[in-house]
């Protein structure tokens, strides 16, 4: 059987891939996630997640489930692309050694605005039904 090489699987897969560093740095992206958001490597890769976020809260949101090294699944956030305002249905959990976060592994698709509304709406009936 015939294997792809990982780093071509991840750098030419059609759903958006990139790393975030603990401090909130993107460390990569792959072309997917450029194309998306309409940037170039230089003008994304780089820079901190905050410059991208519309929603400072969902940022917040993500980075605390993060820290914590926890997972989150389909969690939808409205990202500045470079002409307009995207929505993003993320999946992300954390690369980590010996209980250190080194970076993040974020999967993220471009939804519609109507798929982002009723995401948005399922994740808070979610957190106000959550029984910790």
């Amino acid at each position: 059987m015939i294997t792809e090489n990982p780093t071509d699987f991840i750098k030419n897969s059609n759903i958006g891939i990139h790393t975030v560093s603990p401090e909130g740095i993107i460390n990569y992206a792959n072309q997917h996630e450029l194309n998306i958001l309409g940037y170039t490597e230089e003008e994304y890769v780089g820079h901190h997640v905050s410059e991208f976020q519309f929603d400072k809260s969902c940022l917040d949101l993500m980075m605390n489930k993060l820290a914590k090294l926890e997972a989150f699944t389909n969690f939808p956030a409205m990202v500045y692309g470079k002409k307009k305002i995207k929505y993003i249905l993320y999946n992300s959990s954390v690369y980590e050694a010996d209980g250190e976060f080194i970076h993040t592994r974020c999967f993220g698709n471009e939804i519609s605005e109507n798929v982002y509304h009723a995401c948005v709406l399922e994740y808070k009936r979610l957190l106000i039904n959550r029984t910790d």
